[in-house]
Order: C-alpha cells, then structure tokens, then sequence
C-alpha cells in the first residue's frame, strides 16, 4: 500500500510545532510511521520541498512577503493542507509586532532598515485556502493525531469548536475563573487542550486562539471586575490573537 505523501513547513515560529510533533507526543509519531515524510528539516536531510504531498503541515506566521509566494506553492502542491499551531492558525507571538506600525517594530530590531522587507503578520489562511487547523503552543496530542488519522481514513478530520470551558465540565473541574477570582480565558478559547491549566489550577491563557463568536466584550467586562486595568486586559487578549480583529480592537473590548 502507498504511503501518503507527508511534508512539514517552517515559516516565523520558533519550530516547536515540528520538533512537538515527530519527538514528543507517543500517538503521533506512531502514526506517522504510515506516512512517507518527504520533507520535514528535522527528520529529513535535504528532501524535496516541491512535493507533490499529500498532506502539508504549516507552522509559522506569515511575516515577510516571500513567504506568503512560498506559501502558495506549497498551496499548488499538496492535495490537503493544515494550518499547526498558533502561529499558523491565529498569529500567534509573531503576531503581537501587529498592535504597532511596521516601521516602528523594524526601528526597535534593527538600526538599518534597508534591507528589512517585513510585512504586517498574518495566519496561513490569509492567503490561501486551509483544510484543517491543528491548534495549540505547542499543538495538542488529540488535535495532531485526530489531523493525521484523517487522512489516512480519507475522512473529514473531527476537530473540537467548543470553548475550553466545556473541557473543564467535562474533568469536574471548579470554575477558577468565578470560584477563585481568576482571570481565565476558557471562556474565549477554543478547546482542545484537555483544560490543561485550568486542571492544574492556572487560568487559560488561550494559546489555542479565539473560539467562533467568542464573547470578547463580556469577558473583558469581567476582567474589568475582578480589577485588572486596561492595559492588563488588552495583552490578555493578544497574546496570541493580535491580528484578531474581535481580540485586538480597543473598542470592542471596552464595550459594557
């Protein structure tokens, strides 16, 4: 039997997603052995990045433009693409250069601006079409192996869109963000971590990005209760989410 056609790309992250993926998650890399890995910079010396690939992995925030034409190609050449990790699928860190001009990021880095060609930063799927996406800093083991399996079934991967707080009903964890005064971002947050924090008494602090119709607005109101300034409440919401409109627009979080 043929082995699906597998290809890992980087583009401004730190690689933690690839390095996550193939050396410290037990269910995923035995999966993979099904795969055949045909370029992946940490598994494979050299390899062929013009594919073809039946599955693409990205990871990374688009940041500078010949990234985004690379993007497109590994577009052109893989039958489905996924978006893994934050950075990839929201922005992610990369993406906090995003609440300030271009020019004025570029000032703070470097002192000759002449040859930088940076641009504003993006998630993947601003500029071509995604097949799934593989949340998380670094991803989560469901999600990764719920991705691959997929594939191999030739089915439509079942990835979680509900908040992290139903990951904490479901663990019979306590309400740290109303029982404790917490600030928690469960409520926002898209689930797929197993409630990670919250069950080890730490607030969510949505490294798996903004959840559909997240209700931003009512959350940081909260916040607002509990006495965190405006300032505080404005970088829990971008932390990993800067190019998100909902997350990063003053005025809708100002919102009563």
């Amino acid at each position: 039997m043929t082995r699906p056609r597998l290809g890992f790309f980087k583009f401004s992250c730190c690689a933690g997603c690839e390095f996550q993926t193939f050396y410290f998650q037990k269910h995923p890399a035995e999966t993979l052995a099904a795969f055949e890995i045909v370029f992946a910079k940490m598994v494979l010396r050299g390899g062929a990045p013009e594919g073809p690939f039946d599955l693409a992995l990205v990871e990374g925030t688009i940041t500078e433009a010949w990234q985004a034409d690379e993007l497109k190609k590994i577009r052109k050449s893989s039958a489905l693409l996924f978006a893994i990790g934050a950075c990839a699928v929201n922005g992610g860190i990369p993406a906090l250069k995003a609440l300030a001009p271009e020019l004025e990021v570029e000032g703070k880095v470097y002192k000759n601006l002449s040859p930088i060609h940076s641009i504003r930063p993006h998630p993947v799927d601003a500029y071509i079409q995604v097949d799934g996406y593989i949340r998380g800093c670094p991803p989560g083991e469901r999600d990764l192996h719920e991705a691959l399996t997929s594939v191999l079934a030739q089915k439509k991967p079942g990835f979680l869109r509900c908040a992290v707080c139903v990951e904490c009903k479901l663990k019979g964890n306590i309400c740290i963000l109303t029982a404790y005064g917490m600030p928690c971002m469960g409520p926002v947050t898209n689930a797929g971590c197993d409630a990670l924090c919250p069950t080890c008494k730490r607030p969510c602090y949505s490294c798996f990005g903004l959840m559909k119709q997240a209700n931003a607005p009512a959350l940081a109101k909260k916040f607002r209760s509990l006495g965190l300034s405006e300032s505080d409440i404005r970088r829990k919401f971008t932390l990993f989410d800067a190019d998100a409109a909902l997350f990063s627009k003053a005025d809708k979080l100002n919102e009563d």
